[in-house]
């Protein structure tokens, strides 16, 4: 059976893209779990202190560590991370420098979502604690910005500042404190701020599941080809018998 050239390469780009998708999917999920084993073999090291988290060696890794720590903030000095939804409502993340008690380095700590409020032409007013307190987060080291569009490092003068991703320098530079290299998410509640991070917000076996979807997508589209083929050859077989 002589296949015919245009349907046949159609179907052969359907079938290639649908491939193409189900190993990058498939390796996505891989990827994945592989955060997830290494931040589960970092939080096996128990619940850490700050002299602690100083005495690892600089060159680790340390996302997925778990610390508890007390400290201050600077009064009045915070970042509005802009569009974190929470829930299907727009807001922010607030994020502050946290300086651990005998520390000379601060860390740069998200401490949750806030809402928007009154809408973007107002930002929201939030009361910071001045005395020393206890917080509980998780570590994270690495890619901190994400992807941003040229231009959104602007934030502007004045406390809060808006910004769209996390710069560690920048951060550094506008409050005058040096930072660690790594930044911290809040786990336990506090009165300014809802925690919600999650560290892998997509997980492996939804990846799993679309790597599966695309393969099946492929294959049912060779099936129809080959059915349509078979139906059309028939066709034809039963016309010239006719004539």
């Amino acid at each position: 059976m002589k296949l015919p050239i245009l349907p046949s390469s159609i179907v052969l780009v359907v079938v290639a893209v649908c491939i193409g998708l189900a190993d990058w999917q498939w390796r996505r999920a891989h990827q994945k779990q592989q955060r997830l084993d290494d931040i589960q073999i970092m939080q096996d090291k128990g619940v850490l202190d700050w002299q602690n988290i100083n005495l690892l060696p600089s060159g680790l890794n340390k996302t997925g560590l778990q610390l508890t720590m007390k400290g201050k903030l600077q009064p009045g000095q915070y970042w509005l991370l802009d569009n974190r939804t929470l829930n299907g409502q727009h807001g922010y993340d607030l994020l502050a420098v946290f300086t651990p008690e005998g520390s000379e380095q601060g860390l740069l700590v998200n401490f949750g979502w806030i809402t928007q409020g009154g809408g973007r032409d107002f930002l929201p007013s939030i009361q910071l604690p001045s005395e020393t307190f206890s917080i509980s987060v998780q570590l994270k080291q690495g890619d901190l910005a994400g992807f941003y569009l040229d231009g959104a490092e602007y934030t502007g003068s004045g406390w809060p500042k808006l910004v769209q991703f996390i710069d560690l320098s920048q951060k550094a530079e506008q409050t005058g404190i040096e930072l660690v290299n790594y930044m911290a998410y809040a786990v336990n509640s506090n009165n300014f701020a809802q925690p919600h991070y999650e560290p892998v917000v997509m997980p492996p076996e939804k990846h799993f599941a679309y790597a599966l979807q695309w393969l099946l997508i492929a294959l049912s589209a060779i099936a129809v080809f080959l059915f349509a083929m078979r139906s059309q050859s028939k066709n034809k077989k039963i016309i010239s018998e006719v004539k």
